[in-house]
């Protein structure tokens, strides 16, 4: 019998919450718009000038931002789906 309380209960559980939310129309709009900004920062930077850290910084941060968005979304469904095979392990154990 699964324990509700088990974190590992609770992480397989938010993982699933996390990938349907990602197939949903909000979620896929959030990965689109984070990649799309990480896609044209890295196009503005290849036309900024060397001369000039201010833009250079404020781009990288812009791709930073957006890479770590969905980079979170995919730890916690990776997260959630090792939690969900470990207790299936147990199970049939």
């Amino acid at each position: 019998m699964l324990d509700p309380g088990d974190p590992r209960v609770e992480w397989a559980t938010f993982g699933r919450v996390v990938e349907d939310f990602l197939r949903g129309p909000i979620g896929a709009y959030l990965i689109d718009k984070a990649r799309t900004q990480s896609d044209a920062a890295v196009e503005a930077l290849k036309v900024v000038s060397p001369e000039d850290p201010v833009e250079i910084r404020a781009l990288q941060t812009r791709i930073q931002v957006a890479d770590s968005i969905v980079r979170w979304l995919g730890d916690a469904v990776h997260e959630g789906q090792m939690a969900l095979s470990h207790l299936e392990e147990e199970n049939d154990g």
